[in-house]
């Protein structure tokens, strides 16, 4: 050992040796930092990415259909039966009335239907998916509308309805503005028609007006807010020449799969990470990869629902589907820090205002929030009622051509931007928004719609329903306060009453300038006939109505997840559903008795014990066995009335051959008792071992026994039924009525 340290001390490299280590070391040096670098990036990002997208993606590739059956509907919170009646005829009833009510709209969509994708496709996600066969059955909704009055629609059946839909964000100003705009709109730019290419002189006026109110350099002009989304970001990737796209989980921009990292969307998003709202980390994410990210894309609506899926009432399995943040300023606060890491980082920050932009305020949410963003995408409102998206962005984001290589260009262009109809009717609005009035008419607008949703609250409240509002600005949602498995039934009786929603139904609800103080009085009493016709009809049951109700939902939900995910084979299925229909015809036979269910609960306990002390102490579990055995028999015999018949349908033993066999499980201590020389404990111990041994074999021969009679006298199949049912019924009957029990107690 000293000779081979000696060595190395003496080793003398040459110069060529030397530098060769060196490098090997700095090589090996600059792969750990390479690595250390990239694990603790990727253990950041782990920390900061919202997981939910990307399970709810593989989630769609495993779960199959489910449809509930009749029975299945009523109780799918596990309420009692006389609550599944109730629900049933309440049901039916308001189907009833909707049908005498809608003729010709159901007659129109009758028609249109089968060719008219979009139709069914909105139709189809109105409802969680498992209740989906039931309402198509007995409803068929369609919204069909000849003419608008302020904030009312008349439909094709004559029915004049209170809009809360406005038009996905278009109605902001009040629909009598509008037709106002697009009229004049078309009239300004008459004489030119639809000549595309050539743009229109008021066109420039629009562009001047965007610069000032978004506070950037350009103006891009597309035909929707998703086209303008994916515009944004194709510029972005372009100029910054960086792939990723940062986005916030729960935020919605378009339906373009590009920016879709949930459902709805197949391929693989590689290139768009989704991270938490509100989240340290995901700050922290942004400094460590700016190398690789494009932009940040916000949807400043987050502010309103941060992480929460969209708002459709399809989600709504639990009244924990839909949450929303009361209050603005922890968003201001965090959209100004998100703002200042962008800047830091030299990332760009895009404001997705296709549904905030002038909605919220005259600056749309920039102005809301106090912060400025780097690109801001708009639509919806701003066109005047024309359909519309507008990119606007600094300089350096918008070139669509690169000055150091001319060959290298992003490729955004659109046959129908700058339409002279859609720049008239752009002009209008952008004309009304500079007027010195209109930032009041925001402002009454926004205190208007707080005032009725403070009222409406006090009013939910003083009648015990179980929701409440939320609104940011104009825009409204109606929260559950209370766990329930039918809160998107609220649509259907908001639609009764007179109520027109888009089809995320009461998700995301809008007000508008047209509403005055008598319709929001108009749109409380609708909301509130509504939530207590839906409560007498039995959709909201009480802790006390329905004791463990939120127990037994989560157990349903997880076990129907599981069923769905694990296909469990069809054979198994109507085996266990055989198992389970003779547990309750037996139950219904002879457990009536509420004392012979409590030898049951105290029987069936004792059993389940048993089964697992057989294994090492045989005969202590055959004398308690034996011992809970005669109790439960006792309560058939004593308290409940005679069944023979029923017995026998069940494929069980008869009274005759009970007594048969309980009177062969008594004879044997006997016998044993009889031929003991004395009565001691030393002579009654090995006894007691015996008689059990002597036990479990009888108790052998009389379940073999009774299977190989009933594969002789019926088949294999339905001796396994028995079978299986015997060992099981100590779990059944603990669960069927222990709580029972203790309720009537």
């Amino acid at each position: 050992m000293s000779e081979v340290w000696g060595r190395f001390v003496t080793w003398a490299p040459s110069a060529t040796e030397l530098a060769w280590w060196l490098a090997v070391g700095a090589a090996l040096v600059g792969v750990v930092l390479v690595v250390g670098r990239r694990v603790g990036s990727g253990l950041t990002t782990l920390r900061a990415q919202s997981l939910l997208p990307t399970l709810y993606r593989r989630l769609a590739g495993w779960v199959r259909p489910r449809s509930y059956s009749d029975a299945e509907f009523f109780r799918a919170d596990g309420a009692p039966e006389p609550w599944a009646t109730r629900r049933r005829l309440g049901l039916e009833r308001l189907a009833a009335g909707l049908r005498a009510a809608y003729p010709r709209s159901r007659a129109w969509a009758a028609e249109v239907g089968p060719g008219f994708s979009d139709l069914r496709f909105t139709d189809a996600n109105r409802v969680p998916f498992p209740f989906a066969r039931v309402m198509r059955e007995r409803f068929e909704l369609c919204s069909v509308v000849t003419a608008s009055d302020g904030p009312r629609l008349l439909d094709l059946d004559g029915h004049s309805t209170l809009d809360v839909g406005g038009s996905y964000g278009v109605n902001v100003a009040g629909v009598g503005r509008y037709k106002e705009w697009m009229a004049r709109g078309l009239e300004r730019v008459r004489d030119l028609g639809p000549v595309l290419g050539p743009l229109h002189p008021v066109t420039a006026e629009n562009i001047a007006r965007l610069r000032q109110i978004s506070g950037l350099d350009e103006v891009s002009f597309h035909m929707s807010g998703t086209e303008a989304v994916m515009a944004a970001v194709r510029l972005a990737r372009f100029n910054t020449r960086r792939p990723l796209i940062v986005c916030f989980a729960g935020a919605y921009h378009g339906w373009w799969d590009g920016v879709q990292p949930g459902l709805g969307s197949e391929r693989p998003l590689v290139d768009c990470l989704t991270l938490k709202d509100l989240h340290p980390a995901s700050l922290e994410v942004i400094r460590r990869r700016a190398g690789e990210i494009a932009a940040v894309l916000v949807n400043p609506v987050q502010s309103f629902h941060p992480n929460a899926p969209p708002p459709s009432d399809a989600i709504l399995l639990t009244s924990d589907a839909r949450r929303t943040e009361e209050g603005s300023e922890r968003y201001r606060e965090w959209l100004q820090r998100l703002r200042a890491v962008c800047r830091e980082a030299d990332v760009p920050l895009i404001f997705d205002e296709v549904y905030t932009g002038f909605r919220l305020a005259p600056g749309g949410a920039q102005e809301y929030f106090g912060v400025t963003a780097d690109m801001v995408v708009y639509g919806k409102t701003v066109a005047g009622g024309m359909p519309i998206g507008v990119v606007c962005g600094t300089k350096a984001l918008m070139r669509r051509f690169d000055p150091e290589r001319p060959m290298r260009l992003a490729y955004v262009i659109g046959t129908f931007s700058g339409h002279p109809v859609v720049m008239g009717a752009m002009n209008e609005f952008l004309r009304w928004l500079a007027e010195p009035s209109t930032a009041g008419e925001y402002a009454t607008m926004n205190e208007r719609c707080a005032g009725w949703v403070r009222s409406t609250n006090r009013r939910l409240a003083e009648d015990a329903l179980p929701l409440r509002l939320v609104q940011l600005g104009s825009v409204w949602t109606v929260l559950f306060t209370e766990p329930g498995r039918y809160n998107w039934l609220l649509q259907y009786y908001l639609r009764a009453e007179g109520v027109a929603l888009s089809w995320v139904g009461t998700g995301r609800c809008l007000a508008n300038m047209d509403f005055t103080e008598k319709d929001y009085e108009d749109l409380q009493t609708k909301l509130l006939a509504a939530a207590h016709a839906m409560k007498a009809d039995g959709w909201w049951l009480t802790a006390v109505e329905h004791p463990g109700r939120e127990t037994h939902m989560r157990r349903m939900l997880a076990r129907e997840v599981l069923g769905s995910v694990i296909r469990v084979p069809r054979p198994v299925q109507t085996f266990y559903a055989e198992v389970m229909r003779r547990k309750k015809d037996d139950h219904h036979a002879s457990h009536s008795d509420l004392t012979n269910q409590l030898f049951h609960i105290i029987s069936s306990s004792v059993f389940l014990g048993c089964y697992a002390l057989a294994f090492w102490d045989l005969t202590t579990a055959m004398w308690a066995g034996l011992a809970a055995l005669f109790l439960r028999q006792m309560g058939h015999a004593i308290l409940e009335p005679p069944c023979h018949d029923k017995e026998a349908l069940l494929l069980g033993f008869n009274t005759r051959n009970k007594s048969l066999i309980l009177g062969a499980y008594l004879t044997i201590p006997v016998f044993h008792l009889l031929r003991a020389p004395a009565w001691t404990a030393d002579t009654l111990g090995p006894v007691m071992a015996t008689v059990a041994q002597q036990w479990f074999l009888w108790t052998l021969g009389v379940v073999g026994g009774r299977v190989l009679y009933l594969m002789w006298a019926h088949n294999v199949w339905l001796a396994l039924v028995w079978v299986v049912k015997l060992v099981t019924d100590p779990l059944t009957d603990i669960a069927a009525y222990s709580p029972r029990y203790l309720r009537r107690s």
